[in-house]
């Protein structure tokens, strides 16, 4: 990122808008249909990630680097590269969300599916060329008129009392209900907001630390606010009996939203939900896919046709991981396993101080990769909900085992060459044995 002209306000419009495309809107209405309040963790773990992001903020401003340019700078420039490439997996998965989900809601008008997504693709490539800061208004007025809607759909007094309620309603089933797959998505979340390249990206185009602390804050403050309100939109619809119209979960918020508006549900009435949400959608994944985009120009040669292929490849990775069947949220956050698996330990290494080399790093990086990797192609093959936290933990293991193999082959190898050299030079006792002999 080269400009830094965010103050910070856009610098927390963009990082909403990254947050909370139609992935957010729609995958949360989904999950809150089958959940209930519960569902509003996917924004709860948003907002914990944004707020540690704010922490992070004024160090990413500084340096100007991405995960992978520091990587580049401790472990060398293939392992810089291997964790550009790896960053392109997890963005892939919260890519392919944003198309399926604006896909969907275009749908919607009459489209095929395909006429949908290539329109929404068309549509980001050429939005992925604007300036930053030009966008940030329009995907705000988007993200704003949405959540008036869903306020709208909240004004009646038995129906506001849930969303005021919220925090500790969500708490209590928190407790209740969790377990493996929910601390999961929590941690993987908030560590992806914090280590994704799609979010430090506008961290680093404030115009100062301070803006980049201030928006990250705003950003967590909002998201929280806003997964709160749509999640208490859906729960008070489906008591009140009002999503009858909704045939599949996915189309809960576009129905909700509709029915908000003054005059019920019209074909104006559709037509502008349908450009809020699309404008939502377009909004988080042109951020994302500008970020993918820097990631796979590392791998090419300058070139006049690189600014169009490296957007080009990452959006042909979206629709075809959009083409699986499963919920947003789990789109979103299933790839992440394979990202958190393979960085981690590097990063906590570089933490540590713990220096290793090259090619140890780039070893840890493939063996927790392939894991990780064929634990994702089982569930996308079998369509089974296996747990997640076994397969990270040993991913994890595999690549600290091998850290520690290279390292201990290291010393033996400092060992063995210390010892050549002390044989080869001789000891002061055989120099003065040599010059006794010489003088006798």
């Amino acid at each position: 990122m080269r400009d830094r002209t965010l103050n910070a306000m856009q610098v927390g419009a963009m990082l909403i808008s990254t947050s909370c495309g139609v992935g957010f809107f729609v995958g949360t209405g989904e999950q809150a249909m089958v959940e209930g309040m519960a569902g509003c963790l996917y924004a709860v773990a948003t907002a914990l990630g944004l707020t540690l992001l704010a922490a992070c903020a004024p160090t990413f401003w500084r340096t100007g680097r991405s995960i992978w340019s520091q990587f580049n700078g401790c472990y060398g420039p293939s392992v810089g590269r291997n964790a550009a490439a790896l960053s392109l997996v997890w963005m892939t998965g919260v890519l392919a969300a944003q198309i399926r989900g604006g896909s969907a809601v275009l749908a919607l008008t009459g489209l095929s599916r395909t006429s949908a997504e290539a329109v929404i693709i068309v549509l980001l490539l050429a939005l992925s060329i604007v300036r930053l800061s030009w966008l940030s208004v329009g995907f705000a007025c988007c993200l704003i008129a949405c959540n008036v809607l869903l306020l709208l759909s909240l004004i009646e007094p038995e129906k506001i009392d849930i969303w005021l309620m919220a925090p500790a309603t969500f708490a209590k089933a928190f407790q209740q209900g969790a377990s493996a797959h929910t601390g999961f998505v929590l941690v993987s979340v908030a560590v992806m907001v914090v280590c994704g390249a799609d979010y430090q990206q506008f961290a680093m185009a404030a115009r100062t630390p301070s803006s980049a602390r201030a928006g990250s804050l705003v950003a967590a403050a909002l998201v929280l606010a806003m997964g709160f309100l749509l999640v208490s939109a859906v729960v008070a619809a489906r008591q009140h009996g009002d999503l009858q119209r909704a045939n599949d979960p996915i189309q809960v918020v576009p129905v909700l939203l509709v029915h908000s508006l003054p005059g019920g549900a019209t074909t104006t009435a559709q037509a502008f939900v349908i450009t809020l949400l699309v404008g939502a959608a377009l909004g988080s994944a042109s951020s994302i896919l500008r970020a993918m985009s820097d990631a796979v120009a590392m791998f090419g040669r300058p070139s006049v046709m690189r600014p169009f292929w490296s957007r080009a490849l990452p959006a042909l990775l979206g629709i075809v991981v959009a083409s699986r069947q499963q919920s947003l949220v789990d789109m979103m956050v299933g790839l992440n396993l394979i990202y958190i698996a393979a960085v981690a330990p590097l990063l906590a290494l570089s933490l540590l101080h713990v220096s290793i080399s090259g090619r140890a790093a780039n070893t840890a990086m493939a063996i927790a990769c392939a894991i990780s990797l064929a634990d994702y192609l089982i569930r996308w093959e079998t369509n089974t909900a296996l747990p997640e936290v076994p397969p990270l933990l040993a991913s994890i293991a595999a690549a600290l085992a091998v850290v520690g193999l290279y390292r201990a082959g290291d010393r033996l190898q400092e060992t063995i060459g210390t010892s050549a050299r002390s044989r080869a030079q001789p000891s002061t006792a055989d120099s003065y044995c040599s010059r006794d002999a010489e003088g006798g």
